[in-house]
């Protein structure tokens, strides 16, 4: 069984949650007797000049995998921006505007002259995510071999009419929790056959050390973790003000800390409680599961939260927000966590989880058996083989059989 993954960006550098998804997938199923491919641009993610070559052309053999990367299109950022902040304000484009978003929304003109040339190489061609123009002008091209992994949320990417376009092309779909399968089925008609919820495998938790964590970045008392992005669409504005008119009535030693690239803007009065230590390394990064108090996860867009299933290994209960459908069915399924609707409601989580230790306990370890009960690696590769990338004749029966 050979496969391809493309994706805009890919490399043990690169950040981003898809993009660790993809990564993980792709390693395990060649170390597991897939032939794995994978082809992305050279640049590093989202957040770095996407013009810049940081990554060798290849093919590079690494992992296990054959990674071939191609320079990116030139993108005129101004434009982008524009239109990109419009669909994040939830605002609607015209189709000539979404087709042009989508010319400038990461392109490469030699990876669809690769993927155009050997398409037919591969019993099956995985798509992640589904908001890059990687995925929109890629799939035209291998429309019966195409597998989207759509990391699917309900935002103004996903209420693009040429989504509709996309997701009607696309021979099968991976989704990583059942919220996301329903998003997508009401948004698009996606028939439950031609979708599998495979969620995502979570690697056993490491040995972390909470003190060593503490020691390095000198952090004393109590704390709430947020990790990951921390712009507008990952809500962290509303954490930080939400923890601090709590922090401001409370006379506690609790404090926030946040980890992962960029930076998040602190009030001034608020900057003692706060601590913002940026990207830090792998290791660190499961140090700070273990000291943390309780994992917030503060976004409204997500699909899956791999820093949930993180912080479960390490015994932590986890806040998400009542907005996030996938979060809020993580914590109703597992027990593992509270959901609330913000402000007041967050104080009072933050109150009933801090003020008892046992029910703090009683989560994590929850949160802990629910991620070892469903997204066991030797579980998810099975699931791949047989319902994901089946063998091509399988695969091509099913079709027929559905009519397609």
């Amino acid at each position: 069984m050979k496969i391809a993954f493309v994706a805009p960006f890919f490399g043990r550098d690169t950040a981003g949650g898809a993009e660790a998804a993809c990564r993980n997938l792709a390693i395990r199923l060649a170390a597991h007797g897939f032939e794995v491919d994978v082809l992305a641009t050279r640049s590093r993610d989202l957040h770095h000049d996407w013009a810049e070559n940081y990554y060798p052309a290849g093919p590079v053999r690494e992992d296990g995998l054959c990674i071939r990367r191609f320079e990116a299109d030139r993108t005129d950022l101004g434009p982008l921006a524009d239109l990109n902040t419009r669909l994040i304000a939830g605002l609607r484009l015209s189709r000539a505007e979404e087709l042009r978003f989508m010319a400038l929304h990461v392109n490469s003109a030699a990876l669809y002259r690769h993927l155009a040339a050997h398409a037919k190489d591969y019993d099956w061609i995985a798509f992640i995510p589904y908001l890059f123009g990687i995925a929109v002008h890629g799939t035209r091209l291998c429309p019966d071999r195409a597998v989207l992994i759509p990391c699917l949320h309900d935002e103004g990417y996903a209420h693009m009419s040429i989504m509709r376009d996309l997701f009607a092309r696309c021979a099968r779909f991976v989704f990583h929790s059942e919220p996301e399968a329903r998003l997508a089925r009401r948004l698009f008609g996606v028939p439950p056959e031609r979708g599998v919820v495979l969620g995502s495998g979570v690697d056993p938790a490491p040995e972390a050390d909470g003190e060593r964590f503490r020691r390095r970045y000198g952090i004393d008392g109590p704390f709430l973790l947020y990790a990951g992005r921390k712009d507008a669409t990952k809500n962290v504005p509303a954490l930080i003000r939400d923890f601090a008119a709590w922090h401001s009535r409370r006379n506690t030693d609790v404090s926030l800390v946040l980890i992962g690239p960029e930076r998040a803007a602190i009030p001034p009065d608020a900057a003692g409680a706060i601590r913002d230590l940026g990207f830090v390394p792998p290791a660190d990064r499961q140090d700070a599961f273990a000291a943390a108090a309780i994992l917030c996860q503060p976004s409204r867009n997500e699909s899956f939260s791999l820093v949930m299933m993180e912080a479960w290994l390490c015994g932590k209960p986890c806040i998400v927000d009542a907005a996030c459908a996938v979060t809020r069915d993580h914590v109703v399924r597992s027990g593992g966590g509270l959901y609330t609707a913000g402000g007041a409601e967050f104080g009072a989580a933050l109150d009933r989880i801090l003020g008892d230790p046992s029910l703090a306990r009683a989560m994590g370890e929850h949160g802990r058996a629910y991620v070892q009960a469903r997204y066991r690696w030797d579980r998810i590769i099975e699931r791949c083989r047989t319902e994901v990338f089946p063998p091509r004749e399988a695969g091509g029966q099913k079709r027929r059989e559905r009519g397609g």
